[in-house]
């Protein structure tokens, strides 16, 4: 992941969008987004009559279980529609959730069959928590919650049998297809598909499957015996999905004692998504992995350890023998449960300890009666971070401290909390259905260091929702969701007692309906059509069926501007026309009305072909190619096109290269691109300036290496640390862990480049700049750790000095690794948060040059802006930094700023922040820019009076962010002043 302030400086088309989804994120709607984790699965039928079945499991073979030798559980119950008919041949799945387990028995549920009494019965489950989901042709896919707690998982016990596990299965489904492909060609028969994460399919012999689901965006993941898990985006109905699966990888290898030969058997081995247990002689195989670099990690509850080097692995490559070996370490174990009760809580949370210095996590999930057992933890002082969707937090949580032996029965606590229920219903008073309901605490009257509590539910089929668990306290509640009018102003509710019947009125919406063609009026397919007007939202996009037809419900009254996206969230251009053109089409919605519309793009039938050999000129016939367009924006920095590539976003299913090492990438605009290919993990070619339709010959060349030492200041080597390689010109990054390797790392598979090299370490941090030559072995590089830093400071208004408090601070290091920035804002003392003082404080900072950024916790409600702002932090001391000033914002809420008419020239990503400049490279003709003189080349070197230039540069973006009618005075290097007046937003 990029820094925040590599965000700040991100391509004129995204920049914006960077910045205030990063501060979004930061505050009430970031809060609800990383926790929508929740996920459930059913299985799509035939309406034959058939008896009810009991549970098999699809498409894989049963796997040697890791409680084989326990009695199987059982769960049964009822699948109806809402007058309580039965419905039959309806086909329920039930997907194990569990950390005692491993991936080879939770990659596939068990499902069952409905038979003419809508009975159901599903047998031979292993010990686990349970998400459990039916579906049925014609029916909306439906998922099992608790009536009483609303939790969404069953824990099953030791041969239990559990009855009366009902779903009741609204009508309206619609029918989605689909195949499954390998993408070196051919199709996949026998592939468990899940979809939507609430269907599960099966493909047939032509690699097809087909379910029923609720109508709109869905997302599709596809496995099977022999690959690794794809996946792919779609809409139901009208469109065909395909998901592209990569044939195979395994890691094998053997987890021993340290410093012996003696196996350890039943270690958890893990390298993401792949867990296994070890045998009696220690061997472990973590096989559906896809292609790619892995360091596998082993843990049992005194021991723990990691690969010395990591692994990388071709398409369809099995590993030579990986050794690991376990070092001791220990178990800490507990309960949350409810205050002054002896009931369980957090069911369905989590328990995690945040190393104070390094940010390395341990966690695990709570079973069924509330109890934690996290094993393998290594000696250090750890922060306790936890999750409960069904209870109230307590403020914080003592820190644990991890020495010589393991600790045990810690309690903690959790309250009741006040639950608030109610319906969502339309302008028309009609139910609405499938909403997410958000409910967040906000600032006014509480400590700005408080938790921030959250919760979020999905309206019932009466639009009925209930939010448990809540803290006293006052919320604002917002309903989000694709196709549901976004409320105007969010309600806020005083929670100090249980509150029964809210009612949340959505306003009237309109619709735009439209198509999606190239010049020739050709439908061009499965683009994203964004709807952008005064807020910024993404509640206004979809997915272009098949025939490029798009329909976008839910909008607010209004004028829209519509364009079309890739995965990259690139603008597809209009026929004719340039990056710096505006491009879209706009449209005004009124409400309970469907407004026509049509967008013409460039055509996307292009095509570059060609063949990737290696230094020999042998055939590569495992790399992979991504291929993104060239800007020809005046403000484009060079090598955009490049760290494009890197991201990965814009294919599904990026072309791998044949037999004979030839690959073809299809569905191209018009234009000249970078080419890449690569294999994943390591080795790659790079070839510029390339034209569609053309040839082009890519050599992977021998890949390089860094190897060297890391030391304390006195000499002594970390027990553990990383080293972080980054080059930033090429966005690329490396970033290993090592663990008692007596200070020794090797980072292999290197491309040429200038690489910040990295190490960090509880102990401190390192850095070194290495320039790395092709297939360069770069050896007995010495990296010495200083110790690191604390930092304490204010945060005031820039106009009136005076303090300003609920901004959360953090520190970033300016080069070497993008890590974990310091201080969390939900761990820990969270004095990163700034006080009523405007104060603040964060321990455990890297040393040397630094990024200090601030933002509001809450944006949506905040009048400031943020700051980013150069800072250098003297290594074991307590520093004290300059009033960081913000600037207030001229725009509300998440209310968009006006058009100013011209762009800046893009910042090198390898800049630093005090050569910040504002250089105008394209101003639009006729635009409010053009109409108050300012010409391409001038230089902006303040806003409204303020200085933006270098270390200030931050004040800029907020500072021009101004309201449809406002105005915005710029100065310019040549001396001239100008007055922009800003019209609507575009």
């Amino acid at each position: 992941m990029r820094p925040f302030f590599d965000m700040m400086r991100a391509s004129p088309t995204r920049r914006l969008s960077w910045i205030l989804l990063a501060l979004v994120l930061a505050g009430f709607a970031w809060l609800a987004l990383r926790h929508r984790l929740a996920r459930g699965v059913a299985a799509a039928a035939d309406a034959a009559a058939v008896e009810p079945s009991a549970g098999s499991q699809l498409g894989l073979p049963d796997e040697p279980s890791s409680d084989a030798t326990l009695p199987r559980a059982t769960l049964a119950g009822k699948v109806t529609d809402p007058a309580s008919k039965p419905i039959q041949g309806a086909s329920v799945c039930a997907f194990a959730r569990s950390e005692r387990l491993v991936s080879a028995e939770t990659r596939i549920p068990r499902c069952a069959t409905s038979g003419a009494d809508g009975r159901y019965r599903i047998e031979g489950l292993l010990v686990a928590g349970y998400e459990i989901s039916a579906t049925a042709p014609r029916y909306q896919p439906a998922r099992w919650r608790n009536p009483t707690t609303d939790a969404r998982t069953l824990e099953l016990r030791t041969g239990e049998t559990r009855e009366g596990v009902d779903l009741v299965l609204l009508p309206g489904g619609v029918e989605v297809r689909g195949r499954v492909n390998d993408i070196a060609g051919g199709i996949v028969t026998g592939a468990v598909v899940t979809i939507g994460n609430e269907a599960v399919a099966e493909t047939d012999i032509k690699g097809e499957w087909q379910a029923w689901v609720a109508p709109g965006e869905i997302q599709v993941h596809a496995t099977a015996t022999g690959y690794a898990e794809g996946s792919a985006e779609g809409m139901a109905p009208g469109q065909f999905i395909e998901v592209w699966l990569t044939p195979e990888s395994v890691l094998e290898g053997r987890v021993v004692e340290a410093g012996t030969d003696t196996p350890v058997a039943g270690a958890r081995v893990s390298a993401y998504p792949a867990t296994a247990l070890t045998d009696a002689e220690g061997h472990f195989r973590l096989s559906g992995l896809g292609p790619g670099r892995y360091k596998p990690e082993a843990r049992s509850a005194h021991r723990w350890g990691i690969a010395a080097e990591s692994v990388l692995l071709g398409v369809g490559e099995s590993s030579s023998e990986v050794t690991i070996e376990l070092h001791p370490a220990f178990t800490v174990s507990g309960r949350i449960g409810i205050t002054d009760s002896k009931a369980p809580a957090c069911s369905e949370g989590s328990l995690d300890l945040v190393e104070v210095t390094t940010g390395e996590r341990r966690g695990a999930k709570p079973d069924q009666d509330g109890r934690v057992r996290i094993e393998g933890v290594l000696p250090g002082h750890y922060d306790v971070a936890i999750t409960c969707p069904d209870a109230a937090l307590e403020d914080t949580y003592p820190p644990i401290t991890v020495a010589a032996e393991d600790v045990t029965g810690v309690t903690w606590t959790v309250q009741t909390g006040f639950t608030v229920q109610g319906k969502v219903v339309d302008a028309t008073g009609q139910p609405v259905a499938g909403a997410t309901v958000l409910a967040g605490t906000i600032g006014e009257g509480r400590d700005p260091r408080a938790r921030v509590a959250w919760r979020e539910m999905r309206t019932e089929k009466d639009g009925a929702f209930r939010l448990r668990g809540l803290p006293a306290a006052t919320y604002r509640v917002q309903v989000d969701d694709h196709g549901t009018t976004p409320m105007k102003d969010p309600v806020e509710v005083k929670v100090h007692r249980n509150i029964d019947a809210l009612r949340i009125v959505l306003p009237a919406s309109g619709t735009i309906e439209g198509t999606v063609v190239d010049a020739t009026g050709v439908p061009v397919p499965k683009l994203r059509v964004e709807a952008q007007g005064d807020r910024f939202d993404r509640r206004g996009d979809t997915l272009a069926l098949d025939d490029g037809t798009f329909v976008l419900k839910g909008l607010p009254p209004g004028e829209y501007r519509l364009q079309a996206t890739n995965r990259s969230w690139a603008v597809i251009r209009a026929p004719g026309t340039k990056d710096d053109d505006v491009q879209g089409v706009v449209v005004t919605v009124r409400a309970r009305s469907s407004t026509r519309a049509k967008l013409v793009v460039e055509a996307q039938r292009g095509e570059i072909r060609g063949r990737v050999v290696d230094d020999g000129g042998q055939p590569v016939t495992d790399a992979f190619i991504e291929a993104a367009r060239e800007s020809d924006s005046a403000g484009k920095s060079a090598g955009d096109a490049e760290r494009e590539t890197r991201w990965g976003w814009d294919r599904e299913s990026p072309p791998l290269t044949d037999l004979d090492g030839k690959f073809t990438v299809k569905k191209l605009s018009p234009g000249t691109y970078t080419v890449r290919a690569h294999r994943k993990g390591g080795g790659e070619a790079v070839t510029e300036h390339v034209q569609v339709g053309s040839h082009v010959t890519l050599t992977i060349r021998r890949a390089g290496s860094i190897a060297g030492t890391v030391s304390g200041a006195r000499g002594r080597s970390p027990e553990r640390f990383t080293v972080a390689v980054v080059d930033k010109k090429k966005a690329f990054v490396r970033e290993e862990s090592f663990f008692r390797t007596d200070g020794k790392f090797k980072l292999r598979d290197l491309p040429p480049g200038d690489f910040e090299v990295s190490a960090e370490a509880s102990e401190g941090r390192a850095l070194a700049q290495v320039p790395l030559a092709q297939g360069e072995k770069y050896d007995g590089l010495a990296l010495t750790l200083e110790e690191g830093a604390s930092l304490r400071g204010r945060v005031l208004s820039f106009d009136t000095g005076q303090p300003v408090a609920g901004m959360v601070v953090f520190v970033e290091s300016a080069k070497g690794t993008n890590g974990r920035p310091m201080g969390m804002p939900d761990e820990g003392n969270r004095k990163n948060v700034t006080d009523t003082d405007g104060r603040f404080e964060i321990q455990h900072c890297p040393p040397g040059r630094v990024m200090l950024l601030a933002f509001p916790s809450d944006y949506a409600a905040s009048e400031y802006g943020f700051a980013h702002v150069p800072l250098t932090l003297q290594s074991g001391m307590a520093n004290e930094a300059p009033p960081l000033r913000v600037p207030r914002r001229r725009t509300k809420g998440l209310g968009r700023g006006g058009d100013l008419g011209f762009m800046t020239q893009e910042m090198p990503p390898d800049s630093d922040l005090e050569q910040t400049r504002f250089i105008v490279s394209a101003v639009r003709p006729h635009g409010p820019a053009a109409k108050a003189g300012l010409t391409v080349g001038d230089e902006i070197v303040s806003v409204e009076g303020q200085d933006v230039v270098g270390a200030l540069g931050y004040l800029y973006h907020t500072l021009t962010e101004t309201p449809e009618g406002a105005s915005v005075t710029l100065g310019l290097r040549r001396g001239a002043s100008i007055v922009i007046r800003a019209e609507k937003p575009l």
